[in-house]
């Protein structure tokens, strides 16, 4: 029988800490679920409907620190929660054995603590981001805002703040930057170079920046702009700024402009402001038919974004193994990449984004947490109407330690039940990074080809392949 247990501590420790610590968690032996949030109304709604919500847990409040885990027996339940108190402490420690950091309980006294630095990277709830990214900017600090769920007019309000002060708002549901050879939130491990990067989307960040790299060449910046930059509230304000940033820049010599969908005219400002660089430039703006000005590239895929910047050659169309029948499910990580592929299938098929906010309320982002990705595939697997899943693998700092491992289970479940049911189901995959990033490029792709996926190269070449492989489909 399932035990659940909880535990509240007066502390405050930031979401990206605590996320990952979960996902460590979750990776536990019997362990069935775990949460580490704080006692938000949100996150509270969220481990009721988890059935997590336990014990004192139920009356914790905003500033407490809630860890929940429900196991297969006591003490695996008792030893995932010593084991949680233990990676907090971890994290917590610095220098020799007993050397424990006071951490600052606010970013003021971590500006005193730190006079010299220029950037603050906030990571809370969307209801307290805007306050945080405030205090910030009256600080003087550039502001890397990595929190989702905040209000179009806070954004407005911070990015016009912080152009008149002269400073960036990165975000907010920034995902990746990669400044001075620095990776901000979700970024891979990549070599400098002379490519700059401007981007709405932070999959979409890292699938150009990893495969730049693997082209032999690499990035000087990669700078966030924030899913909504280029809506018309916002105007463009942060692509504007860093558009101008790598304009200025003496290493970067090319500038991509990566985009979610945006408003007609802001992409046309965007774009004779990057044209007007003087710098060769690429851009790829999803859902958009505005013309692009003499001076700048247009690609139809994130792909062609990184050959045209690089100057390598196209690759040949994918070849793929057997011929199936039925839809292609899209059970995706990444957002961008989500869209790219949904472009590429067209409407009869079906992409999930489970980065999407609906999906992450009060629980880690699939990067790092699989489990309802994981929980999709084996549906997916059990439905008839199904031919092929096609699915994303993001490697890179702050992600899943062995995200391919972690989908194992999930997969060989759902071939099991197609192949139960009297069909084939294909899967086919592809995987975002490098050989340096920690989780290792070539290691991912070997474990997902050991369970019969069909890995690709890039997301576009793999979403290409299941067109192919499914009947009926042109490609």
């Amino acid at each position: 029988m399932s035990a659940v247990l909880s535990a509240v501590r007066r502390r405050y420790v930031d979401s990206v800490t605590l996320l990952q610590i979960t996902a460590e968690v979750l990776a536990l032996p019997n362990i069935e679920n775990a949460a580490l949030v704080m006692g938000t109304e949100l996150n509270l709604s969220v481990l009721r409907d988890s059935a997590l919500l336990v014990g004192e847990a139920a009356t914790a409040g905003p500033n407490d620190l809630v860890i929940a885990v429900r196991a297969e027996d006591d003490l695996a339940a008792r030893d995932a929660l010593a084991e949680a108190e233990a990676l907090l402490a971890r994290r917590r420690k610095t220098g020799g054995p007993g050397d424990v950091m006071a951490l600052p309980r606010s970013l003021r006294s971590a500006r005193r603590a730190e006079p010299g630095a220029n950037l603050a990277v906030i990571s809370v709830p969307g209801a307290y981001a805007a306050a945080e990214a405030r205090l910030a900017l009256a600080d003087g600090l550039n502001v890397f805002l990595f929190s989702d769920n905040v209000p179009l007019a806070d954004e407005v309000e911070l990015k016009r703040r912080a152009l008149a002060r002269g400073l960036l708002v990165m975000g907010p549901d920034c995902g990746t930057a990669i400044l001075n050879g620095v990776g901000l939130g979700f970024a891979n491990n990549v070599r400098r170079g002379a490519i700059g990067i401007v981007g709405a989307s932070g999959t979409g960040i890292q699938e150009v920046s990893s495969l730049v790299h693997q082209a032999g060449f690499g990035i000087s910046a990669a700078i966030g702009s924030g899913s909504r930059d280029l809506n018309a509230a916002v105007a463009g304000i942060t692509t504007l700024q860093a558009i101008n940033l790598l304009r200025e820049d003496p290493a970067t010599e090319t500038i991509v402009l990566i985009s979610k969908p945006s408003d007609p005219a802001v992409a046309r400002r965007v774009l004779n402001a990057l044209a007007a660089t003087g710098k060769p430039a690429v851009a790829y703006l999803q859902d958009s038919d505005v013309d692009v000005p003499e001076g700048v590239r247009a690609a139809r895929s994130l792909a062609e974004v990184a050959r045209l910047a690089t100057g390598t050659q196209a690759s040949p169309e994918p070849e793929v193994h057997g011929r199936l029948h039925g839809e292609v499910r899209g059970l995706f990580c990444g957002g961008t990449l989500a869209q790219e592929a949904q472009a590429v299938l067209g409407s009869q098929h079906r992409m999930l984004d489970f980065g999407d906010d609906e999906y992450t309320r009060g629980r880690a982002h699939p990067m790092i947490d699989p489990t309802l990705r994981n929980e999709a595939i084996v549906q997916a697997g059990r439905d008839p109407r199904i031919g092929v899943m096609l699915l994303d693998f993001i490697l890179g700092f702050g992600a899943h330690a062995d995200p391919a491992r972690a989908a194992l289970p999930a997969i060989s479940e759902a071939l099991a039940a197609a192949r139960a049911d009297g069909r084939e189901l294909g899967v086919v995959a592809h995987v975002v990074g490098t050989e340096q990033d920690p989780q290792t490029l070539s290691r991912q792709e070997a474990t997902l080809r050991s369970a019969r996926v069909q890995v690709f190269g890039s997301n576009f070449e793999a979403a290409r392949a299941a067109a192919l492989l499914v009947a009926g489909v042109p490609a």
